[in-house]
Formats: C-alpha cells, sequence, structure tokens
C-alpha cells in the first residue's frame, strides 16, 4: 500500500520538476541576463526579432524608432559631465535613457 502511494507521489513530483525545468529553459531562451557586480543582481532584457530593440530592465521589445520618435525624445536632466563629454537623461514615454 505505501509503496504504491510512494510511486503515485514520485510521478508526480517528477512531472512537476520536468514542468518547472522547462518552463526555466523556454525563459533562459528569451532573455539575455548579464551580472551587474556594481550592483550585485542579474540583469536581463528580452531577446528581440529584426525591427525591435529592447534595453536591460525592459520586460518586452518594442519597434526602432523613426524620426519623429527621436524627436519626442525630452531631455530631463544633466546627470554630470568631465573634461571631453556630458551624460544627460533623457525620457521616451516613460522609458528612462541615458545618453553622452
Amino acid at each position: 500500500m505505501y509503496w504504491n502511494l510512494f510511486k503515485k507521489f514520485s510521478r508526480t513530483l517528477f512531472l512537476q520538476i520536468l514542468i518547472a525545468l522547462l518552463v526555466a529553459y523556454l525563459l533562459c531562451q528569451e532573455f539575455v541576463c548579464i551580472d551587474d557586480y556594481d550592483r550585485n543582481e542579474v540583469r536581463c532584457r528580452p531577446k528581440c526579432s529584426y525591427g525591435k530593440f529592447s534595453l536591460f530592465g525592459m520586460t518586452s521589445c518594442y519597434p526602432w524608432l523613426s524620426c519623429t520618435e527621436i524627436g519626442q525624445i525630452k531631455l530631463i536632466k544633466e546627470i554630470g559631465h568631465g573634461a571631453v563629454k556630458q551624460v544627460h537623461s533623457y525620457d521616451l514615454n516613460m522609458i528612462s535613457l541615458g545618453f553622452s
């Protein structure tokens, strides 16, 4: 009696682990991740098809920017500057960007 219960339990557990591994594999195939040692975390972005882009921290892909959309980028503030370049924070439809 206990053996049948054990076999049924192990079969269910095996299937759950197999499904979890399959889901993890599929998620790994859809995202590109890097180790950010400064922040001590892993940062990911989605893999995108041709004609789309993503940045680390985004959860979905966006179409490449058109000239009109590039013109809509708004300067928020200057983050810093050095002898050669300046770094500014910009906003594009609720997406924060940094340009130098």
